[in-house]
């Protein structure tokens, strides 16, 4: 069988081949570093950063102080505007970014909810369907009284609780938030039980509070502070390992202290859409770390007695992961988990 083979021509056409992969793989090449350049340069428009909660509960206050801060500060030149999503304990504001999949122009902040409302409702977990960008507020929590009740420390709610099992009322937020999980931690640090009613934010938890509706109520040290130097609340407890330094913080006992082994705290970050670009990513991880080396920053940080220890994009996937573990067996520990 003779097979007739033309040198020549299987050269050219091999020549055409390697030609056309090349330019495939350079026309390849250069959108994909157009879409890096058009990354790196951040967001074309306006950018929404979602929230759970109400106007005036913490994550709203934090995400309009970095609002503020980064356009002040000429960090993001696009205007930032706070989109408060309430409902479904944070589920109607988390699903709504996840459908923005691959968006440019919405964010989402970080708060518990997003780990632990899908473990109290048996729901699919959401936090992971996310894309972390940062991590960069943490914050310490008291327990406080109505007033003009007759406790003078939380040994003093907790031996009242005993005598009276489910008659003292705690206001918080939603069913599995950092409120409510702080309520079961004491019931089961102390044995006892409260009567905890659940609210879809915490501005209106306090409300509630406020009103006079409710024994307890768990509050940030900013919260707390304003109202305790007013003479709306009673401070109870400080949930930290050692009672803060700060002048307005030292003379307020721990809950260890009175013989309540309870240490608990909160933290608040950003994140993307499903599928953002990692330049963007990084993009807002570095405004956001300019950010937070801003006087501006740090003297929010210091009258809310909070902390800034940032977390990266790199290492803020790894920490969630872990804090969802810690909340699954807290819950499941407590008996409000459903998965």
């Amino acid at each position: 069988m003779k097979v007739n083979w033309n040198f020549s021509l299987y050269v050219q056409r091999s020549s055409i081949l390697v030609i056309g992969l090349f330019l495939l793989a350079l026309t390849l090449f250069t959108l994909q570093g157009m879409m890096t350049a058009e990354a790196a340069e951040g967001p074309k428009g306006p950018v929404e950063i979602t929230v759970g909660t109400g106007a005036g509960g913490t994550p709203d206050v934090i995400m309009r102080r970095v609002a503020k801060i980064l356009g002040e500060e000429k960090l993001v030149e696009q205007p930032i505007v706070i989109q408060n999503r309430t409902g479904g304990s944070w589920m109607v504001a988390v699903n709504w970014v996840i459908g923005k999949k691959g968006g440019y122009d919405t964010l989402m902040g970080i708060a518990q909810p997003l780990l632990t409302t899908p473990i109290v409702q048996g729901l699919k977990t959401v936090y992971d369907q996310l894309v972390p960008i940062a991590l960069f507020v943490q914050g310490d929590l008291m327990i406080v009284a109505q007033p003009d009740s007759p406790f003078k420390s939380l040994a003093d709610f907790v031996n009242e609780a005993k005598k009276n099992p489910r008659g003292l009322k705690f206001s918080g937020s939603q069913t599995g938030s950092t409120d409510h999980m702080v309520v079961a931690l004491l019931e089961k640090a102390a044995g006892v039980k409260f009567n905890y009613i659940p609210y879809d934010s915490g501005s209106a938890a306090t409300a509630s509070f406020l009103g006079k509706n409710v024994d307890g109520l768990v509050l940030s040290l900013g919260e707390a502070v304003p109202l305790v130097q007013s003479g709306k609340v009673k401070p109870l407890a400080v949930l930290t390992e050692k009672r803060r330094a700060n002048a307005e913080l030292k003379d307020f006992l721990t809950a260890k202290e009175q013989g309540i082994d309870l240490v608990w705290g909160q933290f608040w970050g950003l994140a993307g859409a499903p599928g953002i670009d990692p330049g963007l990513v990084k993009w807002w991880n570095d405004r956001l770390q300019k950010m937070t080396a801003t006087k501006a920053w740090k003297e929010g940080i210091d009258t809310n007695f909070q902390r800034s220890d940032f977390i990266d994009y790199t290492k803020a996937p790894a920490y969630m992961a872990e804090q969802h573990k810690i909340y699954l067996q807290l819950l499941r520990d407590i008996g409000l988990a459903k998965q």
